[in-house]
């Protein structure tokens, strides 16, 4: 239980007492005149009085855990998605050691601007929430996915190598194209792939890197997967 509530809690302890003392003198010693009764009744009353001030307390104290975990769901989790937002993965990216070998996957769906146009936002709000349930159905427990903004997503892979990496990459990208989305035109993604490992050394440099790789996937015809190295500019 929080700190915060034992001040609380020991006032209404010493009120339980009170009460049961005076209940005791004023009530149940007029009544019975035995000892062993008055015993049982009086352990009887005490652990009554006892049980509903911690009902009462812990019954707040779970409503208030409850509050909190929507407050905290609210903060960091995209509403429309499910996934974290961008809050949350900027807070996450500065506990990664890039001393281990930690990937950054980039996700943009393709055309996703010309779906909202053409066939309105309540199609691409339809588009987003099947594109995460791949992202989110394809990771590892240890991964997390964030939707950095619009249609793009971040997916920060501990202690994955690039060659794993960039495996997830394509099965993310291949289970995407599978899609069923008619009667619409089938959604497709470009992806950009980073490590640690030979990418930099520090994590917004790897987060650089994936963008311009996943740029450069857009830029060579979309729906496809790229490893950023030294050679690719914007």
């Amino acid at each position: 239980m929080k700190k915060n509530y034992m001040p609380g809690l020991l006032l209404c302890m010493i009120i339980a007492g009170l009460l049961f003392g005076a209940s005791f003198h004023i009530i149940l010693m007029p009544l019975f005149n035995g000892q062993l009764l008055h015993c049982i009744l009086s352990g009887l009353l005490f652990g009554l009085i006892n049980y509903l001030f911690a009902y009462y307390f812990f019954n707040r104290y779970w409503l208030l855990q409850k509050e909190n975990k929507q407050l905290n769901n609210y903060v960091w989790v995209d509403q429309l998605t499910g996934t974290f937002n961008r809050r949350a993965f900027e807070k996450d990216i500065i506990s990664l050691d890039c001393e281990h070998t930690n990937s950054i996957i980039f996700i943009d769906i393709d055309n996703f601007r010309e779906f909202n146009n053409l066939y309105g936002h309540q199609v691409g709000d339809k588009i987003l929430s099947k594109v995460c349930e791949v992202l989110k159905t394809s990771l590892r427990s240890s991964d997390a996915v964030y939707r950095y903004g619009g249609e793009e997503f971040v997916i920060i892979l501990k202690d994955c190598k690039k060659s794993h990496t960039i495996a997830m990459g394509e099965k993310i990208r291949t289970k995407i194209c599978a899609l069923d989305n008619s009667p619409f035109p089938p959604i497709t993604v470009s992806v950009g792939v980073a490590c640690t490992t030979g990418n930099g050394n520090k994590i917004i440099d790897i987060i650089k890197a994936a963008d311009i790789a996943m740029l450069t996937a857009k830029k060579k015809g979309k729906n496809r997967v790229e490893v950023f190295d030294k050679s690719l500019t914007l």
